[in-house]
C-alpha cells in the first residue's frame, strides 16, 4: 500500500471527522470508515494518527479520536463538524422538560433551535411525569437507532423477581399514559410490548438486531396476539365503556340488560386485582379454575394484612 501524501491524509482526516459526527454515537468500523473516504482499510490508523496530532496552538487541546481494534470513536464535542443534536425520541423527553420549566418562550426556542432534530418538530408528549421513560430510554433510543441487540432484566406483573431477556428493541411509544418498549423477544421468537418504568438494567451485546417483520402492534392487538383471555360479565354497557381496558373486545348486550365481552389479559394479577376492586359487579363466566385462584388470590391478600 503506498502512503498517503500530506495534502491527501489531511483531507481524508477532515472527512473522516464528517463521517464520525453524522455516525451514531460518533462511531463506526474502520471498514465503514476506509469505504467512505475511498481508501485502503490499512490506511486509517496514518489518517487517526495525523488527525490526532493535530493541536490547537493556543491552549494545546487536541481531538480525542481512538481506533480501538475495528472500531473507530470520536470522543467529546470539540471536532464535530456539525452540532450534535438529539434523536427525535430524544428530542420529545427534552419538549416535555421544557413545557414543565418556568422558562420564557424565547429562551425554550433557542434551546430547541441548538439541539433539536433539523427540520423536525417531535410530537408533543403527552406523558404526564419524564419518569414514565424510565432510567434506561436513552441507552434504548440507542440501541434502537444503531441496530443493537440487548439483555434486558424486566419484572412483569406476573413476577415477583424481575427475569432477564435478550431482546432486538424496534421502538419506543406511548399510549394511555404509559410508555412501552415494542421489541423481538428472541427466546420466544415473538414480538412482545415492556413498560419502560419495568426495566431493570439493559445492557448491549455484541450482535446485531435482525429483521423480523415486527408489525408494532399496539397494546389491543398484543394482548390477542399473546395473552390469555376469559369471558366477562358486568351490569351494562354503560359500565363496560368506563373500564376503558384495551383488552375488551366481542362485546354483547343481555336480554336483561347487562353486558358481556371477551376481556384479553397478560397477568392473572392484574386481572384478579380489577374484579375484587369492583366488589362483585363483574362475574367470570365459564372459567373455574380462575375462579378457584382468584378466591386463593383473596385469601391470600386477606392473610397479609391480618398479619
Amino acid at each position: 500500500m503506498a502512503a498517503l501524501s500530506a495534502d491527501r491524509l489531511i483531507s481524508c482526516g477532515i472527512q473522516l471527522l464528517e463521517v464520525l459526527s453524522a455516525a451514531p454515537g460518533q462511531r463506526c468500523t474502520r471498514t465503514a470508515a476506509a469505504q467512505a473516504l475511498h481508501v485502503d482499510v490499512d490506511a486509517i490508523p496514518q489518517i487517526v494518527d495525523t488527525v490526532s496530532a493535530l493541536s490547537d496552538r493556543t491552549s494545546g487541546a487536541r481531538v480525542a479520536l481512538t481506533l480501538d481494534g475495528e472500531t473507530l470513536s470520536l470522543t467529546g464535542d470539540a471536532a464535530l463538524i456539525m452540532p450534535r443534536r438529539f434523536s427525535l425520541e430524544e428530542s420529545m423527553v427534552l419538549a416535555h422538560v421544557l413545557d414543565v420549566l418556568n422558562l420564557d418562550e424565547e429562551t425554550r426556542e433557542h434551546i430547541r433551535a441548538a439541539v433539536m432534530p433539523l427540520g423536525e418538530a417531535p410530537e408533543k408528549a403527552r406523558i404526564a411525569e419524564p419518569a414514565r421513560y424510565g432510567a434506561w430510554f436513552g441507552k434504548l433510543s440507542e440501541a434502537i437507532e444503531d441496530g443493537i441487540r440487548c439483555r434486558m432484566t424486566y419484572r412483569s406483573l406476573e413476577d415477583d423477581d424481575a427475569h432477564e431477556r435478550v431482546i432486538d428493541p424496534i421502538a419506543v411509544t406511548e399510549e394511555h399514559g404509559e410508555t412501552y418498549l415494542i421489541a423481538w423477544n428472541v427466546e420466544k421468537d415473538a414480538e412482545r410490548r415492556y413498560r419502560l418504568d419495568r426495566i431493570q438494567d439493559v445492557t448491549f451485546t455484541e450482535d446485531s438486531i435482525e429483521q423480523h417483520g415486527a408489525q408494532l402492534m399496539d397494546t389491543a392487538a398484543s394482548l390477542r396476539e399473546s395473552g390469555q383471555h376469559v369471558r366477562l360479565a358486568v351490569p351494562n354497557l354503560a359500565y363496560l365503556q368506563r373500564l376503558d381496558w384495551a383488552g375488551i373486545g366481542e362485546i354483547a348486550e343481555e336480554p336483561d340488560g347487562s353486558a358481556t365481552c371477551t376481556l384479553f389479559f397478560d397477568s392473572k394479577h392484574w386481572l384478579f386485582d380489577q374484579l375484587l376492586s369492583a366488589g362483585g359487579d363483574i362475574v367470570l363466566l365459564d372459567a373455574p379454575e380462575l375462579v378457584g385462584e382468584l378466591a386463593a388470590y383473596a385469601e391470600e391478600l386477606l392473610a397479609s394484612v391480618d398479619r
